[in-house]
């Protein structure tokens, strides 16, 4: 049926069917959004997502819909839909208090520091949201490296709400990111205090542990810290890069597969997941987490990736391995940008920039950079590389020398981290990665050559040898390779081969000079002196203006003893560079031996004007000071150089020693346990540490370290030793022989040997430490310091004969060692060898003040009817050492020659006073009954 309506009606009935149609909708609407809400509630992501959706389709404008939906996708990490939802709530006019927190969280995810700083005012909100708020603030402060701003915004969190535990922890945090660790592990306590079931306090306690490197009680924090919020990210990431670094590969794996799931928008864990695979092996799979790594990156926009340094970085790092190079290279140059201080970046940058064949920028980025760390043997390399890529050799093999001849190829993920590591002083980690990376890749020298470098500094010569072995193998021709060759095959002892080796670097490149040089070395081992001053002469002649070549003229002429000639040498090595570091470390060290103290200081202070901060400078001052008998300043030079060392257990170890030479035990007991946690594996400064406790703190501290050692380290011998010292401390000689036992039987080294045999004697049995010495000699035939002292059991036993093979066989290998020149003196005497002479006074004159010598040649004279000289010199040895009775018992047959009989009696009967047994003994007892009336 038609029906005719007026037009005011149908006006009414077209304007209220849309609301009529709305509330019908909204009917429906709400209701899939109660059932959305009960699902959310029971955990039902899933069907509270449909229900929501349907909602939305009945009315698109339901702003709680957008919320809830914005709030669970949120919480699947699913940003770009999170960001839809909770900016179409924004744009609908949702309530800014119940999007705020949300909104934070999101940009936090997104790395949209600013954007959470300049959108979220927590002054708009109310007392109970505001500093919730303050915490999001003060975390994006504390990622754009703002501590100051950061702490503020903590500040304010915790005087609105004096129990808000986040705040605390980002305190802690930043804290911690500023370098006070005493200061962060107070607010840590803080935040414990308030909640001790936050997983975020578990985390900050476990970060500080790390920065201290007390790396076991780091693991149990970030583990307690999961335990209680598996979703905890940033404990995950740090406790996989904790697990890596433990080399716990299997857990760390189960820490970034879950990060990939529960995270896929977090880029480190993917990269982190790249090198994991990557070092076991995994390339394929590897490859695919970095592609998934630089997918995650691409997606963050630039504005938000270029205010963020840590994501700016690891995208260059992220695209270097996938050998996207002008990727790289970009990313690098605004990381450099924002953070100049840094050397890292500024390697990596020049690595690629070597890569695209651009030599010249990577000078002119490396060389402000280089000059500013002179000892950075990893910049030094690179500035060589570029050097060698522009053409320009010389400069090239110059700062290949001073950098040890590091390696000049790309390499794997597992090298650059040992390189990173190396450069930041962690030796043994840095060791073992290289290693891996180079049973990896036998061919990369970027990994071979540092291995060399760091076998030959840290006492391992044969596998020093190894390793340039084989990389020489696999590039015969490359002269660099030569010249490491040659000198791992010094470092081994085999001079000849050596010798071969830089004479065919020559031959393949005339001009190398490092080589050259190195033969000059070479000469000088072999006392060659003239030949190596001859040799230098030349290449000084025909390179004039070669400073490196003067300093070591000046060597050759300071190991003759012509130290005036040395010394003219530097002064015109000074004369072409007034500035140069090498030359005023050569002059403090020739001055030193000169005893001119006061040059020495002048020249070290003249170089720590250059650079302060040098090692060899800050080393070089102190020792000058020492000289000059200043110890207050060069103590308080050793403290410095303890503080400089930060992180750089190899620095620490040695500044520990010299305050452990200066008698400043207190202060190397604190550097050495700075050493110890810096790297708990760095056995040296774990052996001194125990020793320093014992000698010179608390024995008890010793023990119990020696005891947590041998716990470690249960295969290996030294804390058998440290056990053994110490029960030798306490005149426990029974428990220490056992000690030294053990020691001996699961390192049959010559330390350990030496150890037993001396406590061997301290117990009483004479006879078995000799054959202990006996049956190690027929073993090892070349182990001189064994040797030396089975010699000198035959010389005081009175086996000359025997005694004479070994002592000629050391003088073959120590020609200039007065000990054994003084020794075999004695034993011709008592052989009726007439070099006795010659040879006690070759060995005077090598040690003047030695007891030894002066009484040996004493003793000689007198034989030979000498009398007087022989007196004088026995005299020497008497003030020199008052308590032997042989050296009374010397003096009083010179006396008795000279009719001397009662002065001869006196001396005679002081000598047998004692039961202590001397060669002569029995002829003393004889000469007395004489003497007697």
């Amino acid at each position: 049926m038609k029906s005719n309506l007026p037009l005011n009606k149908l006006l009414l009935i077209l304007a209220l069917n849309p609301v009529q149609i709305s509330f019908a909708d909204d009917i429906q609407a709400g209701k899939f959004y109660e059932e959305a809400l009960q699902s959310y509630r029971n955990q039902n992501n899933a069907e509270a997502i449909i229900q929501l959706k349907n909602a939305l389709q009945q009315n698109e404008r339901y702003v709680s819909a957008h919320m809830l939906l914005g709030e669970i996708y949120l919480q699947q990490k699913s940003l770009t839909e999170a960001e839809v939802q909770l900016s179409l709530a924004k744009q609908l006019g949702a309530d800014p208090s119940l999007i705020a927190e949300n909104l934070a969280k999101l940009y936090t995810y997104q790395i949209r520091y600013n954007d959470l700083l300049k959108e979220i005012d927590p002054a708009q909100f109310n007392s109970g949201l505001r500093p919730v708020l303050h915490v999001y603030r003060g975390n994006a402060y504390l990622q754009l490296n703002l501590i100051s701003e950061a702490l503020n915004e903590f500040d304010i969190a915790l005087q609105i709400a004096p129990n808000q535990v986040n705040a605390a922890i980002g305190r802690a945090n930043a804290l911690l990111k500023r370098g006070d660790i005493k200061g962060a592990d107070q607010a840590a306590e803080k935040a414990m205090q308030m909640q001790a079931n936050d997983a975020g306090v578990w985390y900050a306690k476990g970060s500080i542990k790390h920065a201290n490197m007390e790396l076991d009680e780091a693991l149990k924090f970030y583990d307690k810290a999961i335990e209680l919020n598996p979703a905890h990210v940033d404990t995950r990431l740090a406790r996989a890069g904790l697990l890596m670094d433990l080399k716990r590969d299997e857990r760390a794996r189960q820490d970034l597969e879950y990060m990939r799931q529960a995270y896929p928008f977090e880029p480190k864990a993917a990269y982190l997941h790249a090198v994991l695979l990557e070092r076991n092996n995994q390339r394929e799979a590897a490859t695919k987490e970095l592609e998934v790594a630089a997918d995650i990156i691409t997606g963050i926009k630039p504005e938000y990736l270029s205010a963020h340094g840590p994501t700016l970085m690891l995208s260059g790092l992220v695209n270097y391995s996938l050998q996207r190079f002008d990727l790289a290279a970009e990313y690098l140059r605004q990381y450099v940008k924002q953070y100049p201080e840094q050397s890292g970046p500024y390697k990596l940058l020049a690595t690629i920039l070597l890569q695209k064949n651009e030599p010249e920028q990577a000078i002119d980025l490396l060389r402000p950079m280089q000059i500013r760390n002179p000892q950075d043997q990893r910049l030094a390399f690179l500035l060589g590389s570029a050097f060698m890529q522009a053409g320009k050799h010389d400069m090239a093999n110059n700062l290949f020398g001073k950098a040890a001849a590091l390696g000049n190829e790309s390499g794997s993920l597992q090298t650059e981290i040992g390189l990173n590591r190396l450069a930041m002083g962690q030796e043994q980690a840095a060791v073992q990665d290289l290693e891996v990376a180079f049973k990896k890749n036998p061919d990369a020298i970027q990994a071979g050559i540092p291995l060399v470098a760091l076998y030959m500094s840290r006492g391992e010569p044969e596998k020093a040898l190894k390793t340039a072995q084989a990389l020489h193998e696999k590039a015969s021709k490359n002269f660099t390779l030569l010249n490491l060759l040659g000198t791992a095959q010094v470092n081994t002892g085999q001079y000849k081969q050596a010798r071969q080796s830089f004479e065919k670097a020559i031959e393949l490149n005339p001009n190398f000079l490092d080589a050259q040089i190195n033969l000059s070395k070479l000469d000088v081992g072999e006392n060659k002196l003239d030949q190596a001053r001859q040799r230098l002469q030349i290449l000084q002649q025909n390179y004039p203006g070669d400073i490196d070549i003067l300093i070591e003229l000046a060597k050759v002429e300071q190991s003759a003893g012509r130290y005036q000639a040395a010394n003219d040498w530097l002064a015109k090595a000074k004369m072409m560079d007034q500035k140069s570091l090498p030359t005023l470390l050569a002059l403090v060290e020739l001055n030193l031996k000169m005893g001119k103290a006061a040059e020495a200081n002048a020249a070290a202070q003249a170089a720590e004007m250059i650079d302060k901060n040098n090692p060899q400078v800050i080393d070089a001052l102190a020792r000058s000071y020492l000289a000059n008998n200043n110890k207050e300043k060069a103590l308080g030079v050793f403290i410095r150089m303890a503080d400089q060392a930060r992180f750089n257990v190899k620095q620490l170890y040695k500044a520990a020693r010299y305050q452990i030479d200066a008698g400043d035990y207190f202060e190397a007991i604190k550097t050495l346990k700075k050493a110890v946690l810096v790297d708990e594996n760095h056995i040296p400064s774990q052996i001194a540490l125990v020793e320093m406790e014992l000698n010179h703190g608390k024995p008890v501290f010793a023990l119990s370290r020696a005891e947590s050692l041998l716990k470690q380290y249960p295969k290996r011998a030294f804390p058998h030793r440290l056990l053994g010292n110490i029960a030798d401390h306490d005149k426990n000689l029974s428990l220490a022989n056992s000690h030294y036992q053990a020691a001996f039987e699961l390192e049959p080294d010559t330390t350990s040997l030496m150890l037993l045999y001396e406590n061997l004697k301290k117990i009483d049995q004479p006879d078995k430490a000799f054959n202990l010495l006996d049956q190690w000699i027929k073993k090892h035939p070349q182990d001189q310091l064994p040797m030396a002292a089975f010699a000198d059991e035959l010389l005081k036993s009175g086996k000359f004969k025997e005694a004479e093979k070994h002592y000629v066989e050391l003088l073959k290998q120590f020609p200039n060692e007065p000990q054994f020149l003084n020794n075999l003196a004695y034993v011709y005497l008592n052989t009726g060898n007439d070099k006795a002479l010659s040879l006690a006074e070759q060995a005077h004159k090598l040690a003047p003040d030695q007891p030894s010598t002066n009484d040996t040649l004493g003793w000689i004279l007198v034989n030979t009817g000498q009398i007087e000289q022989g007196l004088h010199y026995l005299r020497n040895a008497h003030s020199l050492l008052s308590q032997d009775p042989e050296i009374r018992y010397h003096i009083a047959v010179a006396l008795n020659h000279l009719q001397r009989k009662d002065e001869a009696k006196q001396e005679l009967e002081e000598a047998l006073k004692t039961n202590t047994g001397f060669n002569g003994r029995e002829l003393a007892k004889a000469l007395l009954e004489q003497l007697r009336p």
